[in-house]
């Protein structure tokens, strides 16, 4: 856990539970919490129309109207 001291703004790193315990306790220091945004992947829709001659993936043709 990361922790900022509030007099100079420098951070330090504890990694042992004990001293993160310890430092969560300290006047001194405010713990850093840091987020983290997951933006979910763009869906790439196909625009692409089926030409008169070709079939489809789906096996549809152009010209059949379902």
């Amino acid at each position: 856990m990361k922790f900022k001291c509030n007099q100079s703004g420098n951070t330090v790193e504890f990694f042992q539970e004990h001293e993160i315990a310890e430092m969560r306790k300290h006047g001194g220091y405010t713990e850093v919490i840091e987020v983290v945004e997951v933006t979910p992947p763009a869906t790439a829709k196909s625009t692409k129309k089926v030409a008169k001659d070709e079939i489809s993936i789906g096996g549809e043709s152009a010209d059949s109207s379902n």
